[in-house]
């Protein structure tokens, strides 16, 4: 009985010993593919004309899934980042909101999906003949007067990160903060990100993306 003992024992810590060297060699493993990732996008930074371009490491991408995808949006650049197992697997353009209504920074998560999306908050008041009375209302400070409708500012595909109505869409991206504190993006980031994204998606918004701040590095 107590070889027995003592043979399980044996054999447990070894099979812990194997555990835990997997393990590392698994962190290596995507550490340098992080590094690897973050080089090419480094060398793509450095041409010129990038900031007008979207970059895509399909290999990255490949390997992206519900479980393994995070979004950093940084503000300073106007730029997103969809990191794929916290590497960067694509860099596009973002507008984000202008200073009378910036967009929060902080850590927040997808909370709902939806394609076609209408603001309840942002659009235009128009009279009965479909005349613009107002080209940007605000149904919080604008009535409607007798007769008029307010119509919602499309924001299709999109993924909602706050109750406050902060969200990511299609939209104009002119480079520029421009939004009332969405995160606009151009159609095909946005499509790639609504099929890609779920409900529960890590999403950092900060002056500077971390991954670029400080080296990729795990957002959950």
């Amino acid at each position: 009985m107590a070889l027995r003992c003592v043979a399980l024992v044996v054999a447990t810590a070894v099979s812990t010993s194997c555990a835990v060297l997997e393990k590392r060699e698994e962190e290596k493993r995507r550490a340098a593919v992080r590094a690897e990732a973050l080089a090419a996008h480094a060398t793509w930074r450095a041409k010129a004309g990038w900031r007008a371009k979207t970059y895509k490491n399909e290999e990255i991408l490949a390997k992206a899934t519900a479980e393994n995808a995070a979004v950093e949006i940084s503000l300073s650049d106007q730029r997103g980042l969809l990191l794929v197992d916290t590497a960067i697997a694509m860099d596009f353009p973002v507008a984000t909101g202008k200073a009378s209504h910036p967009t929060p920074a902080g850590k927040f998560q997808v909370l709902g999906k939806q394609k076609d999306y209408s603001s309840n908050l942002y659009g235009k008041i128009l009279d009965a003949t479909g005349t613009v009375l107002i080209p940007d209302a605000d149904t919080r400070t604008d009535v409607p007067p007798e007769g008029a409708m307010f119509a919602g500012a499309k924001m299709p595909f999109w993924m909602r990160l706050t109750d406050t109505g902060v969200g990511m869409h299609v939209g104009y991206v002119p480079g520029r903060p421009a939004s009332h504190g969405c995160i606009r993006l151009r159609r095909e980031a946005a499509t790639q990100l609504f099929e890609l994204l779920k409900i529960g998606t890590p999403v950092v918004v900060a002056d500077r993306a971390p991954a670029l701040a400080a080296g990729v590095r795990k957002t959950r």
